[in-house]
Order: structure tokens, then sequence, then C-alpha cells
């Protein structure tokens, strides 16, 4: 890289993926439509693919980094052609999905990491990891953080029923499938009264999305999303000041404004308070009208917020997150209890979201969350190739890494002389003769010199391997 280049703002290269027509898009060319329980009313205007990114790219050339922008539409081919050509030097990442499959989402940030290009957002494991929401509950309770009790029906087994052994929830159960997200498959009818119902909501998840479903008790209170913004680092002392000073300081990430979803309160018979998929995605359904998102949050009592916060940043770092994720919680009405509902790695930082209503109410414009965020990847750059000395990454290979920290020498272990190196290579060189008992240890039977010249060396001491190669 040229000085030249140095000087130049970043190059942000933005990837996404949409093949087919926009929704929005179509109802918008149709013109105001009326809402079909209610003539009266047209639907909201909902903004459409296209405007949401125009939106988001004007906030990054705000900050002044140069931005290109590409959709790959599903073609392999065209993102690594993208990377390739624009050569950025960090890729905003909005890939949810490919071949119109949501579970190939951590492999497309896995291919970013073999390319050696800085990412926005979280890792292929943390994303992969959270997409099961299975999954995500067996490690949160691991760590001893709040879920609603839960059980889970995979395909073709039996459904357990109340009574039966192991079968401790209480209705009402909500019914949800184990892999989906944006709350796909979340209906009314998805909280459930009795086995009958639950049996007819399990079977339909394994039907329509073949997947297990998760069957959790119904957490009647408030709903409350923390937005999280940050990274952790842990902090370096100073090893040449007497006082504490901090060489690198500790780092936390930032939980944001919290953020409500207040629900209409029903005019006859108890309804589910839940965001369900047309809720949250349709403008022309009742149950869209239903909600309304407040942020801040108001009238929570500080020990509750307190905790809430505590409770998102652990879940944060339980699951790995990075960059920036959602904790999406519920505050029980009755005993005031908080459980994690789902923990979202990605998402949706479109202008007006949930995520970005708690960084405006930080403080933060629109342009500046995502100029932090891009910051935080940036960071992330592997050391400069043109650079008069290059930094050598540590190889992971542990033996690699300490023997080319002594010059490839061996190094006699604490209390053991001669053949005490040589027994910890080859496993059972203890006695007189050191590593050439083993059946090789470090140096795989006959290595004529490499490691196994290394074992043998080791002994050389009082009697040792001796023989080189044969250890």
């Amino acid at each position: 890289m040229s000085d030249a280049d140095r000087k130049r703002p970043p190059h942000v290269l933005v990837l996404w993926n949409q093949t087919d027509e926009d929704v929005y898009e179509v109802w918008k060319q149709l013109g105001p439509q009326p809402l079909p329980w209610d003539p009266s009313r047209t639907a909201s205007e909902v903004g459409t693919v296209q405007e949401e990114m125009d939106q988001l790219l004007s906030a990054l050339r705000a900050n002044g980094f140069r931005v290109s922008v590409v959709n790959v539409r599903d073609d392999f081919e065209k993102l690594l052609a993208a990377v390739t050509l624009y050569e950025p030097d960090v890729i905003f990442n909005l890939v949810e999905y490919f071949y119109d499959d949501e579970t190939l989402e951590p492999h497309v940030a896995a291919v970013y990491d073999l390319l050696d290009v800085p990412y926005t957002g979280n890792t292929p494991l943390t994303l992969a990891t959270c997409q099961s929401k299975i999954r995500t509950k067996i490690l949160l309770e691991a760590y001893g953080l709040p879920t609603s009790p839960w059980m889970e029906c995979k395909p073709g087994e039996p459904i357990p029923e109340p009574g039966a052994e192991g079968f401790e929830l209480h209705y009402p159960l909500i019914v949800k499938p184990g892999r989906e997200d944006a709350s796909g498959g979340i209906e009314p009818e998805s909280v459930v009264h009795d086995y009958e119902s639950l049996c007819r909501r399990v079977r339909y998840v394994w039907h329509e999305f073949e997947q297990p479903a998760l069957v959790e008790e119904y957490i009647d209170g408030r709903e409350i999303h923390a937005a999280i913004l940050g990274n952790f680092r842990e902090g370096r002392r100073n090893p040449f000041c007497f006082k504490e000073e901090w060489a690198v300081p500790p780092q936390t990430p930032e939980v944001l404004p919290l953020f409500e979803m207040e629900f209409e309160e029903p005019e006859d018979d108890w309804e589910p308070q839940i965001i369900s998929y047309k809720a949250k995605w349709d403008p022309h359904s009742k149950q869209f009208y239903q909600m309304d998102a407040v942020c801040p949050a108001e009238d929570l009592d500080p020990d509750t917020e307190e905790r809430i916060r505590e409770i998102a940043l652990e879940a944060y770092r339980v699951m790995g997150c990075r960059d920036y994720a959602r904790i999406d919680m519920r505050v029980e009405h009755d005993t005031g209890d908080i459980y994690i509902l789902e923990v979202n790695p990605n998402p949706d930082l479109a202008d007006g979201s949930a995520y970005v209503m708690c960084s405006d109410a930080s403080g933060r414009t629109y342009a500046q969350l995502l100029g932090e965020i891009v910051r935080m990847a940036l960071a992330r750059r592997p050391p400069d190739e043109g650079a008069s000395e290059p930094v050598q990454r540590e190889p992971s290979d542990l033996l690699l890494r300490e023997y080319r920290r002594t010059g490839y020498r061996p190094v006699a272990e604490p209390g053991g002389a001669g053949g005490a190196g040589g027994a910890s290579a080859g496993g059972e060189g203890a006695g007189e003769g050191g590593a050439g008992e083993g059946e090789g240890g470090a140096g795989e039977g006959e290595g004529e010199g490499g490691a196994g010249e290394g074992a043998g060396g080791a002994g050389e001491g009082e009697g040792g391997a001796g023989e080189g190669g044969e250890s």
C-alpha cells in the first residue's frame, strides 16, 4: 500500500442480497390501499428497501468514507468479484441469507474471514449459534442467565403431555420455530392453553418450517429490548509503573437507552401480547396497529433497569457478540422477574428501526452510529503488508509457537535434567532413556530431523534419547 493510499479515507464496500421484488415498493406504486378490516382507513406507508439503502449509504458517506455498494443477487461469483475488484478496507455486511436460505448467513461471514477482509457485525460462530433458539437457551441457562422454562419438540417424536414425567411447563405456552428470525412463525395462534392446541401448533411448525419447535412458558409482561454497541476488551496493566495504570484500558460495550414495545389492551377477551410476524411487517394487518414503540422505556424502576442492563450485557458476552446486537426480554407483571426471549446478533439497522431508535435516544445521529460500527470493524484490519516492518502473526500451533520463540531450540523443563524434556514429548520416556521409549511423541515415529530430532535432542543431558530419529 502506498503512502497516498494510506492517507485516503477508508473504503467501505456495502454488500447486500436482494433477488425478489420488494413488496413495499409494489404497494407504493399501487398507491394508498384501504385496510381490509377498516375500509375508512388506508395502510401506513412503509419505507422500501431501496429507500433504506439510500439512507444508509448517505449516512456512511457523511463520515467521509469512500463507499461502494453491490447487490450480490444470490451470485457467489459476484460476491467474490466485488471484494476482489473493489479491494475494500472493510465490508459493511448486510447479507442475511443466500439462495433464499437464512442458515447460510454465517457462511457468508466465513467467506469474508477466509478472504482476510474485516467486516461489520458478528462472527460466523455467533451468527450460527444465535440462529438456533434452542442452542441459545442451553447456553444462557448454562451461564445462569434467566430464560422462561422450555422444551424442544423434534419432528416426528411424541409431544410430551402435561403431567407426564419431565413435563414441568405451565400454560399458557408459546410455540415458536426453533430456527426462524424476524418473528417468522409467530402468530396469535402460537400461544396455546391446552394440550390439543399445543399439538396442533407444534405440528404446524414441523410441517411449515421443517424444523424443531421450541415450546416456552408464555411470559405475561412488558417487552423490553436492550440494544448494545461495542466490544469487550481486557485491560493490560503498565508493567513499568508502580501505580495502577492501564497500558491498554479495559473496554465494555455500551447498553443504549432501553426500548419498549407497548401493546394495545384487548377490548374484550384476553389476547396474547406478542410481536407477531404480521405485527412487525404487514401494514395491512390489524396487528400492525396494536403496538407502539417507546424509546427510552418509561416508568421502569431503577433497580429493574439496572438488572436488565446487567443481564443484557452478560448475554452479549456469553453469546460472543461483537460490534452490535439486541437482547429482547420480558419483565413479568406479577413478579418483576426478567426473562431473555432472544439474542439477535443481526438486528435491523435501517433508520427508524428499534436498534436505531435506541441509538437516537443515546444522542447519536444515524451517521455517527454507522461510523462507530465501521470503525470497530476497521480496527480488525490485518497488518499492513506494505509496511516497512510487517507484523508477523502468532501461529495457532502451540508447539510451533513455543519453539519459534526459542529459536527452535529445546528448553529444559523445570526440575528435569536430561531426559525430562524428552519425557514430555513422548509421554512414556520418564526413565533413564528419556523420550526414546515413546511412540515418537512429537517426532511421530521415524522423522529424520524435524520434530523427531527435537524430541530426541531434548534428552541429551544424562543419557537422553540419544538416537535422533528413533524417538
